[in-house]
């Protein structure tokens, strides 16, 4: 007889009547929330971090796209682990391993250790979204939960306005070593948090006692990768992640660029993205399951990101309030990621939605990682004129960045083309 494969992963465990779910969900959230902070912020000081170690554009990339190749590449390593060794276990090693990669990163003068850093962020903030997606399915109740898991994403994209406008006056302020150590702040007391309100797991012990075969495993991602839908829904996600990844990393170089901003200025305009997308994150899902209309939203909202982010690029002579209104419709029509992940959920072979959440998400990562290196490698091989400044930096112009972002308009034709692969309903 042939035997199923055992795959475990996000194995839900049963409520208590002690166990305040919204509570538990918060402190993971939250989690996710910092490690957004974490994340961008290499965004909001690209002046410092490239005055400080000489940086070129791609030199300058690598401290996004170390990040996102580490969660990515963890993302089904670390579901195994939270399978074996429960939430609790692995959330707070994980935020310890943030707080120690953040004071690397405000202390050392060395590039590659610096780097080194950009990559413990990462591995430590792997189990974030998936602990939190996690936490939505055992402590909450099933109806609802895609405004819940849209809300995770919403709570996450929060901290990326900490790195926004707050962050930028913290290092006017103090310098932007002393301004990322604050941080730690925050990464301590959600510790506090989850190691105060999270319940014992108690059935660790059984999980830990069995033993997943590599066999096992590659069965069940070669009956995910087989599923159609699942893969056109995770190439979707992974289109529509792309633009919000690249922006917050060059979002606010290109807007001091072409717009003539003071950093402060472009960060409150960049924000505006993740106001979008917070908005988007929890208003689409609503609204998707209320009409029943998944898929057409996604196509709506994929024609709104093309002619948004074509608005952004090209449209000469806009004003502040027209940047900062394109920037908010652009995050809110990029808020259709999460629609992305509902659909997966619909079309995910029986008891494997969470491994393949986890290659979904690792897609995710990858694809907007590879993004910001293809824009440092267009600016840097292809694009530059040559100009430098005082110091010898290179200097790029709005035309050159106009250039290099066009990438993105290509990536969204592409997933304009894939949406046609989807059927009229759900």
């Amino acid at each position: 007889m042939k035997m199923t494969p055992k795959i475990n992963i996000l194995t839900p465990m049963p409520l208590t009547k002690t166990t305040n779910g919204h509570l538990v969900w918060a402190s993971v959230a939250l989690f996710f929330f910092y490690q957004y902070i974490l994340r961008v912020y290499p965004s909001v000081m690209v002046s410092e971090l490239r005055f400080d170690f000489a940086l070129t554009a791609e030199q300058f990339s690598y401290f996004g796209a170390f990040n996102l190749y580490a969660y990515s590449l963890l993302q089904i390593p670390v579901g195994l682990l939270v399978d074996k060794y429960g939430v609790k276990r692995i959330v707070l090693l994980s935020i310890a391993l943030c707080l120690g990669a953040t004071a690397l990163a405000s202390f050392t003068h060395n590039l590659y250790l610096a780097y080194l850093s950009r990559v413990m962020m990462g591995a430590g903030s792997a189990c974030a979204f998936m602990c939190t997606l996690k936490t939505v399915v055992d402590y909450l109740p099933e109806k609802g939960r895609g405004m819940w898991m849209g809300a995770t994403l919403t709570l996450g994209v929060a901290g990326a306005l900490m790195a926004g406008k707050p962050l930028s006056l913290a290092i006017d302020a103090l310098g932007w070593r002393h301004a990322l150590l604050l941080t730690t702040i925050i990464g301590a007391s959600i510790f506090v948090l989850v190691f105060s309100v999270f319940p014992r797991e108690k059935n660790i012990g059984q999980n830990a006692a069995e033993k997943t075969t590599a066999g096992d495993i590659y069965a069940g991602i070669r009956a995910i990768l087989a599923t159609r839908m699942v893969l056109i829904y995770a190439c979707l996600a992974v289109g529509l992640y792309t633009p919000l990844s690249v922006l917050d990393l060059w979002g606010i170089a290109y807007v001091m660029s072409k717009f003539d901003l003071n950093r402060s200025s472009a960060a409150e305009v960049s924000m505006m993205l993740s106001i979008g997308l917070c908005i988007g994150s929890l208003a689409l899902p609503y609204l998707a399951e209320k009409y029943n209309a998944l898929n057409t939203t996604i196509r709506i909202c994929i024609f709104g990101i093309l002619s948004t982010l074509c608005a952004i690029l090209f449209l000469p002579n806009l004003g502040t309030w027209e940047i900062s209104t394109l920037f908010l419709l652009l995050g809110l029509f990029c808020g259709a990621e999460m629609l992305c992940f509902l659909g997966i959920v619909k079309y995910a072979p029986a008891g494997k939605t969470g491994v393949t959440f986890g290659i979904t998400n690792t897609a995710n990562m990858l694809g907007g990682a590879v993004a910001q290196q293809i824009i440092g490698f267009l600016l840097d091989r292809l694009l530059w004129s040559g100009a430098l400044d005082a110091h010898g930096h290179r200097l790029y112009s709005n035309d050159e960045y106009t250039l290099a972002l066009s990438s993105l308009v290509v990536i969204i034709v592409g997933c304009c083309w894939v949406s046609r692969k989807l059927p009229t309903k759900v």
